[in-house]
């Protein structure tokens, strides 16, 4: 299994999707440290405003960065896991004595190896290029890179299990779909928490439940906006805004992320367990 991992790791480093998903995600990175830049020497506002100017920035760059790591993390997922089973090459694997479920898992290991890890050093590289050049961090980076990690891991996961049964083309496809059905679906639960609109809360409450990566998304965006900034938000009655977090997610909402991901794991090992290789 750890040789599955190793190998998964090689492999994904040398693809070339891989590597320009890694290229156009650090050049988002770049950009955001001249937006930066561009608006620190621009800009004549002090204090507070500076601050929650800064703040509001940070948000939608790092809305974007979450986009980009979505979109490196299923295609990378699909075109390891499907362009092995169809090409052949998982079966002369498996015809090892290695059973499916530790090759699909050693998979997973790699994958998550090379996700995460990208994750993490790209957005702490983009905090640090922020506070660098604006002289601005968010309160709690730490945690907010965490959840940003966990997010493109459950995009991972999703898309390895669904290539266990599709192509790559078609695994990374509705990955991607569902990723930003799951961010529209948690501004309609952000628009029933404002109208206080029942059905619309439901609505917000079951893509939670079939997809939380929205809802790590705003547990994220919280940890990254300054207490000054939430104060103002809620006097100012913001509390439907799809880019701002006024309160952090329950604590049921992030386990759950973590069941949801052991779930689809699972339901992938089942998937290629019954397929014909």
């Amino acid at each position: 299994m750890l040789e599955i991992c190793r190998l998964t790791v090689v492999e994904s480093l040398r693809r070339r999707l891989t590597l320009a998903l890694f290229a156009a995600t650090l050049l988002l990175v770049g950009l955001t440290g001249w937006a930066f830049s561009e608006i620190s020497r621009l800009s004549s506002l002090q204090g507070v405003e500076r601050l929650m100017q800064f703040s509001l920035l940070l948000l939608f760059l790092m809305l974007l960065f979450t986009g980009m790591l979505a979109l490196t993390a299923v295609f990378t997922a699909a075109a390891a896991v499907a362009g092995e089973l169809e090409s052949g090459v998982a079966a002369a694997i498996l015809a090892r004595p290695l059973r499916r479920s530790a090759y699909l898992f050693g998979k997973w290991l790699g994958l998550a190896a090379v996700v995460g890890g990208f994750a993490l050093l790209a957005g702490a590289g983009e905090l640090v290029i922020v506070s660098r050049v604006a002289a601005f961090a968010p309160p709690q980076p730490v945690a907010a890179l965490a959840l940003i990690t966990a997010q493109a891991l459950l995009m991972m996961t999703l898309s390895l299990a669904l290539a266990t049964r599709l192509s790559a083309v078609t695994s990374a496809i509705i990955s991607t779909v569902a990723f930003f059905l799951s961010w529209m679906l948690g501004t309609v639960d952000l628009m029933g928490v404002a109208l206080k609109y029942p059905t619309l809360l439901t609505v917000g409450e079951i893509g939670k439940i079939l997809l939380p990566t929205n809802a790590l998304w705003q547990a994220a965006e919280y940890h990254l906006e300054p207490g000054s900034l939430i104060a103002a938000a809620q006097g100012l009655g913001l509390g439907g805004n799809p880019f701002l977090a006024l309160d952090p997610q329950p604590p049921a909402v992030l386990i759950w992320a973590g069941v949801w991901a052991v779930i689809v794991l699972g339901l992938g090992i089942w998937g290629v367990g019954r397929r014909q290789i």
